[in-house]
């Protein structure tokens, strides 16, 4: 079975800071997709990468590397809408 694992695991940060979420795939991946969740709410679709390299979208920029099975999202100037569960998924090969 795939196993999918982010760090950090919580991050705490202050209005107007940048961060960064990686995720590490087990198995090589064909599509990453990565999703906000708040409070009790459905997910949120951020991005979905399907293919080696670089995705931005306003403040929201997310890489994927198909050899290294690893992903990240970065957000840049964080706002309290940035708030939330973060989950990264992968369709794998």
């Amino acid at each position: 079975s795939q196993e999918l694992e982010q760090s950090p695991q919580s991050l705490i940060i202050q209005e107007g800071e940048n961060f960064t979420i990686n995720c590490h795939s087990s198995k090589p991946v064909y599509a990453l997709h990565w999703y906000r969740q708040k409070n009790s709410e459905g997910l949120i679709s951020l991005m979905i990468l399907w293919e080696n390299g670089e995705k931005s979208h306003e403040k929201t920029t997310a890489t994927l590397n198909e050899k290294k099975q690893q992903s990240s999202l970065h957000i840049t100037a964080s706002q309290s809408s940035d708030s939330g569960i973060y989950f990264c998924a992968a369709d794998t090969l």
